[in-house]
């Protein structure tokens, strides 16, 4: 007879042959969750738990967060708002050394705050900006490697798909991520910003100032077309922070807001929307589905004990916590090499979270660095995801090699922004603790 450890471990590893022989994953987690409490309490209570727990998992009212901001990313992208925020983005930063770039990196933070999703930023701005920085001859790997890069803003700067998938295996306050993610994605596309400028004045070939003078009175005018997000800013984060609804609650507010904003602007016609609820449909299901595949595989791993157990084993080491804690950000980045984002998160967080809350570490903290760290996957080879989108949006235009060159200083940035959160949680924790004394 196998001991529950024994057997959370096999499973484990029949979970990762799975997924190398590119079975779906919500079966695989699903199917080896079931076996497993089979072996572990029987074949009876194991059926009631398969049968019981889809249900529990898709009615719970906080899960409607998620169709609810993905909705809201699919009518941002689809109703155009990209093109006025990179428009705007250009008339201020236009003929600043790389300023078509900067832009770039700066009207991505701002759809960050009505995307959530990296997928669709760099679908954007694969369509929006990469034409308009090679027709003022931008080297092709810059150009590529910023929008890719400044896509995972959508994901640290709130709301954030990712992050609504960490509270939900956590239960850590989704207000207070969303809120603890904004001073951390400001830094981040301000340093995108500070490397795309010396970059260029070390290699002025990489980035030829544009000539156009812009006067300062269409600058200004030019500030009108972040009247879109600026509503939806203030109708989300403000009641949220007023109290007028709950952060689950704003998923559905912010959607009914983007969708007024683009029916107002007409860049919506009546097919477009049919694709943005289709999608929306599609996305949600096939991640619910990856949820109640995870959950069950959630529920074998705390029937073995194996949490319980590797949490007692770190604990008894004698090394500082922190020292775990670069071990596991380190699992991330090996892990990002092979594994999408939903993946990683579904796999690993039911391990990891309890083993680095119990060590004593914010749960909102390392929210923030486990967003961080996994988005730095949807840019690393070779599983970059990121790089694939963006390669399908510009064809031919730069090889996947050399997206994956372009992107690599923005990848050290990212190192070195990560570094940065680990050393300082307070670039995190600040705003909360501002927020929700």
């Amino acid at each position: 007879m196998l001991s529950p450890e024994l057997v959370a471990v096999l499973g484990l590893l029949l979970m990762f042959a799975g997924l190398f022989l590119g079975v779906q994953l919500a079966i695989t987690l699903g199917a080896i969750g079931f076996a497993g409490c089979a072996m572990i309490i029987g074949f009876s209570k194991s059926i009631s738990l398969l049968t019981t727990t889809p249900y529990s998992t898709v009615t719970d009212y906080s899960f409607i967060v998620l169709p609810m901001f993905i909705l809201m990313g699919e009518l941002a992208f689809q109703g155009g708002i990209g093109s006025l925020l990179y428009s705007a983005a250009v008339k201020w930063l236009g003929r600043l050394h790389g300023g078509l770039a900067m832009a770039t990196a700066v009207a991505n933070a701002f759809f960050g705050a009505i995307s959530g999703s990296s997928l669709a930023a760099v679908a954007t701005f694969g369509k929006i900006a990469l034409p308009e920085m090679l027709s003022y001859k931008y080297d092709s790997k810059l150009a590529c490697g910023v929008i890719c890069a400044a896509g995972t803003l959508a994901s640290l700067i709130p709301p954030s798909g990712i992050m609504i998938l960490y509270t939900i295996f956590t239960q850590v306050s989704l207000s207070k991520l969303m809120i603890a993610g904004i001073v951390p994605g400001l830094l981040e596309a301000l340093c995108y910003m500070a490397l795309i400028y010396f970059r260029v004045r070390l290699n002025p070939r990489l980035a030829p100032r544009s000539l156009e003078v812009v006067p300062f009175k269409e600058k200004l005018l030019a500030i009108r077309w972040l009247t879109p997000i600026a509503i939806v800013i203030i109708v989300m984060f403000g009641g949220i922070y007023a109290g007028v609804f709950s952060p689950i609650e704003a998923g559905a507010v912010g959607a009914f807001t983007v969708l007024v904003v683009v029916l107002a602007r007409r860049s919506l016609p009546m097919p477009t929307l049919r694709i943005s609820l289709a999608n929306t449909l599609y996305t949600s299901a096939m991640i619910f589905w990856v949820i109640v595949g995870a959950m069950i595989f959630g529920k074998f791993l705390v029937l073995s004990g194996l949490v319980d157990m590797l949490q007692d084993f770190v604990t008894g080491l004698a090394v500082p916590p922190i020292v775990i804690l670069m071990v596991v950000l380190f699992i991330y980045v090996v892990l990002g090499c092979i594994m999408s984002v939903i993946e990683m998160l579904v796999i690993t967080l039911p391990i990891f979270f309890p083993l680095l809350h119990g060590l004593g570490f914010d749960g909102v903290w390392l929210g923030i660095l486990v967003v961080k760290i996994v988005e730095m996957a949807a840019i690393t080879p070779p599983y970059g995801l990121n790089i694939y989108v963006l390669k399908g949006v510009i064809g031919d235009v730069v090889s996947i090699g050399g997206l994956f060159r372009g992107i690599f200083p923005f990848f050290i940035i990212d190192v070195l922004n990560l570094v940065l959160l680990v050393i300082f949680p307070q670039i995190c924790l600040w705003l909360p603790s501002m927020m929700y004394q």
